[in-house]
């Protein structure tokens, strides 16, 4: 009987241990989707701003092949205008470049999840992208609308995961648009799209902005 109560008191310790072994442990989602993200052991926040209508997270994540041993990460979800502009360029410029051993870098994310912004913002933020090296990355659940769009358009480095959406239109939000039958209103996004992609691909990305101006539901870039 002794033998025996042993033996179901270690059973039930085994089970026990299994239930614990297989809890699924914490995980880190980016802002603005729904699954795609890091496990959360490998993740540590060091800085979030959350207005209205905005948040944005700055991480690093245990990445073993920088030197330093970890990548920084920033996340932007929300409306861009001229506060939450400031906010993420403050954040951005505190990226630490990740060197690999051997000398080579590995290029800093920063993920995007905005349906609405000023436009003219969102070609500055396209510039800052382009400067500072860093790749826009629009993941799953994600959405890159309007202003957020163009921004993505500008960075060296982009893609788009799983079934992120970069969608064009350029009405804007509540009159901060572009006024498709003014040159001096559409100038600066054509040379801003020639600057950033070149003159042949900047004219015809210019060109199906233009058939798609007045489309309230815009140009699904990707």
């Amino acid at each position: 009987m002794k033998y025996l109560s042993t033996r179901l008191l270690l059973l039930g310790l085994m089970a026990l241990a299994g239930c614990v072994a297989s809890k699924p442990e914490p995980y880190h989602v980016v802002l603005g989707s729904n699954l795609y993200g890091y496990p959360g052991a490998d993740v540590r926040i060091l800085n979030v701003v959350q207005g209205d209508d905005h948040e944005i997270r700055f991480s690093q994540i245990r990445y073993p092949q920088c030197v330093s041993g970890s990548l920084d990460v920033v996340e932007f979800s929300g409306t861009i205008h001229q506060q939450s502009l400031s906010q993420l360029n403050a954040m951005i410029s505190r990226i630490s470049p990740c060197v690999r051993r051997d000398g080579t870098r590995v290029v800093n994310p920063v993920y995007l999840n905005s349906a609405q912004g000023e436009l003219m913002l969102g070609i500055q933020l396209g510039q800052w992208f382009q400067s500072k090296g860093v790749e826009a990355i629009v993941t799953e659940g994600q959405v890159c609308e309007s202003a957020c769009a163009l921004a993505y358009l500008g960075a060296q480095r982009k893609q788009v995961q799983a079934n992120g959406r970069v969608v064009i239109h350029l009405s804007g939000e509540q009159g901060k648009g572009f006024d498709c039958a003014r040159s001096v209103d559409m100038m600066p996004l054509r040379n801003y799209l020639i600057t950033t992609s070149g003159k042949q691909a900047g004219q015809a990305l210019f060109n199906q902005a233009l058939a798609h101006c007045r489309n309230g539901q815009g140009w699904n870039l990707f």
